[in-house]
């Protein structure tokens, strides 16, 4: 069984050793519900950085992730433009692989967004079990911190003001990159997912960190 390639496993990615978590049968199901979530705030937090930066907005065009094409003179327009496309890209792949009808033109930026978010939330559990799921799980969770970290206005987040659960120290930090928190102290180095975190200071649920 193949290694869930989300947060959960951070901390063995990086130490090289340990127990990782099992996929099911990609993302565990902790993961898989960190995707889902951070899929459904994309709508809302384009609609937020869209509103910030004046009310500019990406068009649905069809050009597909990574493809090169003229900069726009706003950054974020850009990284709005990337989030659809994205977005559309696996939609369409994803109707392609199970044979489903074409995506159906939604018209302006707002409504497009909306209908492939929807349609990708309603068909996620496909997703995240397909050939390209780990790929698109992953892209999700680097769109959404892109977006978010735009919205803070380019501030990462700092130190966590809660003890860490594993040393006891205020030490630790956001970890954006895993979407948790991380610890500073060089003895304990422990990541946490969000949840993990949370469950662990409630004291509801034991196990969780790497």
């Amino acid at each position: 069984m193949r290694e869930c390639p989300g947060p959960c496993n951070a901390a063995h990615r990086r130490r090289a050793s340990g127990a990782a978590v099992p996929g099911e049968p990609v993302w565990c199901r902790r993961c898989q519900a960190l995707v889902r979530a951070r899929l459904l705030e994309l709508d809302s937090a384009a609609g937020l950085l869209s509103a910030l930066q004046g009310g500019q907005r990406a068009r649905p065009g069809e050009r597909v992730s990574g493809s090169r094409g003229r900069p726009s003179p706003a950054p974020h327009v850009d990284d709005l433009d990337e989030l659809l496309n994205t977005l559309l890209s696996w939609e369409d792949a994803y109707r392609e692989h199970r044979a489903l009808a074409p995506r159906p033109r939604r018209g302006r930026f707002a409504p497009t967004l909306a209908g492939s978010i929807a349609w990708l939330a309603a068909h996620l559990d496909g997703l995240l079990a397909f050939d390209g799921a780990a790929d698109f799980g992953r892209e999700v969770l680097r769109l959404h911190r892109r977006l978010v970290r735009h919205t803070r206005g380019g501030r990462r987040a700092g130190r966590v003001r809660m003890p860490c659960p594993g040393c006891d120290l205020r030490s630790l930090e956001h970890d954006e990159e895993n979407d948790g928190v991380r610890c500073r102290n060089q003895r304990c180095r422990r990541i946490y997912t969000a949840e993990e975190y949370r469950i662990r200071l409630d004291g509801s649920e034991g196990g969780g960190a790497r």
